[in-house]
């Protein structure tokens, strides 16, 4: 299955699903990319496509939750009940597509470069564990 096709298998049966289009998945797929296979990260040399799916899905819970639900009709006096939709739900979505929200809150991964700068002393941290492969960078 394609990235896009595992993201609709889990959302298909939500209400307002037909709502979303292919453009909104992908879009969605572009903001959960995790390194690969080979812990190679995205937008680096060798990159393949790798996608948190559930990390897509959570970014159009929001625009789901924000469509108006209808839970009740009847055919005598056309009356129909709707649920309000959810305002905070469309925050939540608006905010998962913008490019703002997303270059001042990138998301639980990505690479941060520290500059070779005369204050920044990188230091070999390799045989500095406990035994437990935990590495206590407090040791002198």
């Amino acid at each position: 299955m394609t990235a896009i096709e595992d993201l609709s298998e889990l959302l298909i049966n939500l209400p307002g699903y037909a709502l979303l289009t292919d453009n909104m998945k992908t879009t969605a797929l572009a903001t959960a990319l995790v390194p690969d296979a080979a812990e190679v990260w995205p937008g680096q040399p060798g990159y393949v496509d790798t996608f948190d799916v559930y990390w897509a899905a959570i970014s159009l819970l929001g625009f789901l939750q924000a469509q108006p639900f209808v839970k009740q009709s009847s055919s005598e006096g056309t009356s129909v009940s709707v649920d309000a939709p959810s305002w905070s739900g469309l925050a939540v979505y608006y905010r998962s597509m913008s490019r703002i929200a997303q270059a001042t809150l990138r998301g639980p991964l990505g690479v941060i470069k520290i500059p070779d700068t005369p204050h920044v002393y990188r230091t070999d941290m390799s045989g500095r564990n406990d035994g437990n492969d935990n590495v206590d960078t407090d040791l002198g």
